[in-house]
């Protein structure tokens, strides 16, 4: 429903009314279900239009950290990311999602909103990485593991300036590079797909998308290492109030997720890869979904129309 609600907004320019929009139709639709969810990670800081750092408005009903919504069995956590790239939406490119993973009560990691260092790559290179190493040797630990040369994957890195030499770094091995403009959850599904073209994701972004992409490679059986990223004295003094003793702790997928039971959906809301966006048809929609579980491991991609109006079922489909 977030996806059908915010898509609308496409290339609007107004991100305040996106996030609003968006956080209320998240929370409306989990209070729904048959199961009770408590929010455990949830980002509250976004770049705005021009490009700075701060939590945008958010109204009576909106989602917020804590939030327990739903009732019934089983008890879980939630991890939440009501729409991944914002400005991609309000902009009209490509890449932006709507996406939340659910676990066990008590097993997802409760960070600050603030930066996470991540590398993430997919079964196939498992148990080769290591966040501490220089990443050239990364990338080409990754690139021997699926039996080709560094020259032969793609890395993807979020275009920051603060990554300006990782990406030399990594160009010196003769990677390919998808430099993205926002959001490092989307690439995260293709990561741990198998023949996808994103290989590996390198560099710091939100510590709440982490946690999310950390739900996606639990279902699809890929790693994850990261390390909190705090930018201030305020920001270690905030680790430590969570339970972080050390800020520079080496965070492993089973530090980020403690637990093997995890679901993972999301929808695209403009078009991009591996989701399409939302394409509207006179009185209804079309969504692309993806829903992935650990027990059972099971990916499925769903391709929805809905009837938004009583005449768009009568009239027939748009396929």
């Amino acid at each position: 429903m977030v996806a059908l609600q915010v898509a609308r907004l496409e290339g609007s320019g107004d991100s305040e009314r996106a996030y609003t929009l968006a956080t209320e139709t998240f929370k409306e639709g989990l209070e729904n279900v048959f199961t009770e969810g408590k929010v455990a990670s949830l980002r509250e800081e976004r770049l705005d239009e021009r490009g700075r750092v701060r939590a945008p408005k958010s109204g009576p009903g909106a989602l917020n950290v804590g939030d327990v919504l739903g009732a019934g069995e089983p008890q879980v956590d939630l991890a939440v990311e009501p729409i991944e790239g914002l400005q991609l939406l309000i902009r009209g490119q490509e890449g932006s999602i709507a996406a939340v993973a659910a676990a066990p009560r008590g097993s997802i990691l409760r960070t600050p909103d603030m930066y996470m260092s991540k590398l993430i790559v997919g079964p196939g290179a498992k148990g080769t990485i290591d966040i501490d190493a220089p990443v050239g040797e990364n990338v080409r630990a990754i690139a021997k593991a699926i039996k080709r040369r560094p020259e032969e994957i793609t890395v993807a890195v979020l275009d920051r300036e603060r990554h300006e030499n990782l990406i030399q770094e990594i160009r010196e091995t003769g990677a390919r590079i998808q430099i993205r403009p926002e959001g490092d959850l989307t690439p995260a599904i293709a990561v741990g797909m198998r023949g996808a073209e994103v290989h590996a994701i390198v560099g710091i972004g939100g510590a709440p998308e982490g946690i999310l992409a950390a739900a996606v490679i639990k279902c699809l059986g890929g790693e994850m290492q990261a390390r909190m990223w705090p930018t201030q004295r305020s920001q270690v003094e905030k680790l430590k109030e969570y339970g972080f003793e050390d800020p520079e702790m080496k965070l492993t997928l089973d530090d980020l997720i403690r637990a093997d039971d995890v679901v993972f959906a999301a929808t695209g809301i403009t078009q991009g890869e591996p989701l399409n966006g939302v394409r509207y048809f006179r009185g209804g929609a079309r969504t692309h979904t993806v829903v992935m579980s650990t027990e059972p491991r099971v990916v499925r991609f769903m391709d929805t129309i809905h009837a938004l109006e009583p005449e768009a079922g009568r009239k027939g489909f748009q396929l």
